[in-house]
């Protein structure tokens, strides 16, 4: 009886479940029947021999489990009788277990990213918006432009950063980059956007949320405020709270970031974060007398400017306004880009063009982190840029969004009603369907998401509460017919939603000149 109960209550471990040796699996095995009460005190055990054949160890495994489980009076063993249960087991198996230590919490940013992120990660366990990123729908803001990018070309370019002989691209970059690529990089920069930086200026990082934590680690003291454009990127406030910043929304309106709104809610600013070009969601741009003001601001509290360069170079029909560093008489502007929008995001790789006072100290700082940016991938960009390659696709994507902004603008004439109000649509092929207040956007888009449409609610990635309520959406990515489709789902879902019956009066969103 002993030895069915015993066989039926324990069970030996599986090597993929506690991957130790024989004798240790054993040992635990044993005593947690023992502990758990499954073998009562004064039990009999099976002998070593019947143990090690059923659960196929070697009996030299169960008898030194055995002899370590007498040692520390577990099992009494009875020459010519076999193995028990002591009667009396020792104080430390059987005293009350004692109450868990408090755990330590989480961090308060930490806290506030979980619960950002938590409506995406529910049941069931699945990430709609990662799904969303590989297979976009249409609409999708952040779809990229990927249909026509010349991977031909690209994978010759690849090819020959693996050659045979280029042993040296399997290695460690330089935490700064490859010289190449930074010198490639500054002629760039200063082609579009006529920036009076050189290569010494520029680091090439592997994202823009690397670069916003570089610039934090190097400049910012924790519980320094920074002012950033509201709407904008939903995780760049959360990026700041965990890098212990806190971040200060800064609306904009139809000449580009309010600079005396950021005067009057946070004049001790140590930075402030935007975008003067192609600025996402809403496509305004920040006119020159709006930096001016800003520089000022800036000159006055001593405050950091970190210029976004995202895909500004995409502007088909106005050009790009002349960089902030051309501005600058204190060294206080950092430009940050990437060129994940013009040639694919999985590339990875982006940059910082820093004053040159600045250099060694963000070089120190990123060979701290110990990390560097992928060399093939650099040699590869590098030779894109070099060869001309960079240009051909920048014509080409230019008219591709030309094209699709001018279909979107007849599908909206077509198909969508005259108080839907549509942003500018010169910028990188992302614009914002301004709705009335009558309408809720975030209504708007679960409905529209129902039927096979992906926008974002505008007012869901606002940090404050405002005036703001539409789509953002992505047009330049998306077949003409796709666009034609999403527009008049888009026409049918404001019609049911609207069952008043009342058309909603006709408004002004910030960012459009009437």
């Amino acid at each position: 009886m002993v030895k069915l109960a015993l066989g039926a209550l324990i069970q030996p471990a599986r090597d993929d479940v506690l991957p130790a040796s024989r004798q240790q699996q054993v040992y635990r095995t044993v005593l947690d029947a023992i502990v758990s009460g499954a073998l009562a005190p004064g039990s009999r055990l099976p002998s070593a021999r019947q143990l090690a054949a059923d659960w196929h160890v070697t009996r030299g495994a169960v008898d030194a489990a055995f002899d370590q489980l007498h040692q520390e009076g577990c099992l009494v063993r009875r020459v010519g009788d076999g193995s028990y249960v002591a009667e009396t087991l020792p104080a430390s198996l059987t005293a009350p277990a004692r109450p868990a230590p408090p755990q330590r919490g989480l961090s308060r940013s930490a806290q506030q990213v979980l619960d950002r992120f938590a409506p995406y990660m529910g049941t069931p366990l699945r990430l709609d918006v990662m799904q969303d990123v590989m297979r976009p729908r249409p609409l999708f803001p952040r779809a990229p432009l990927l249909d026509d990018f010349p991977l031909a070309l690209w994978r010759r370019l690849v090819s020959e950063a693996f050659a045979d002989s280029q042993h040296e691209g399997l290695s460690y970059g330089p935490a700064v980059g490859l010289s190449t690529m930074r010198e490639a990089i500054a002629r760039h920069l200063q082609l579009t956007r006529a920036t009076p930086c050189k290569a010494v200026q520029v680091m090439i990082v592997n994202s823009p949320m690397q670069g916003i934590e570089l610039v934090s680690r190097v400049l910012l003291e924790p519980g320094d405020k920074v002012w950033v454009e509201d709407p904008g990127h939903a995780s760049l406030p959360a990026l700041f709270r965990v890098l212990h910043q806190t971040p200060v929304a800064v609306p904009l309106d139809d000449r580009g970031l309010d600079v005396a709104h950021g005067r009057r809610v946070a004049p001790d600013a140590a930075a402030v974060y935007f975008h003067p070009g192609v600025q996402f969601p809403t496509g305004i741009r920040t006119d020159s007398a709006r930096r001016g003001e800003l520089m000022d601001w800036a000159d006055e509290a001593g405050a950091w400017i970190i210029e976004g360069n995202f895909n500004d170079e995409l502007a088909h029909d106005r050009h790009a306004p002349v960089a902030l560093q051309r501005l600058d008489r204190a060294e206080r502007v950092i430009t940050m880009g990437t060129l994940e929008g013009i040639l694919y995001p999985s590339l990875r790789l982006a940059y910082l063009v820093v004053p040159e006072r600045l250099v060694r100290v963000f070089m120190a700082m990123r060979g701290l982190m110990g990390d560097h940016s992928n060399v093939a991938m650099q040699q590869a960009t590098t030779r894109f840029l070099e060869d001309g390659h960079m240009s051909t696709r920048l014509r080409s994507m230019r008219a591709r969004i030309a094209q699709r902004s001018a279909v979107l603008q007849a599908a909206i004439a077509r198909s969508l009603p005259s108080w839907v109000r549509c942003g500018p649509l010169d910028g990188d092929g992302h614009a914002c369907l301004h709705l009335p207040p009558t309408l809720r956007d975030l209504t708007v888009a679960s409905e529209l998401r129902a039927h096979g449409v992906l926008a974002f609610a505008l007012s869901s990635i606002c940090m404050q509460p405002q005036a703001l309520n539409g789509l953002v959406i992505n047009y330049a990515a998306f077949a003409a017919d796709e666009i034609d489709h999403a527009m008049a789902q888009l026409g049918a879902v404001l019609a049911a939603v609207n069952v008043s019956g009342d058309s909603p009066q006709r408004y002004q969103p910030a960012g459009e000149k009437t």
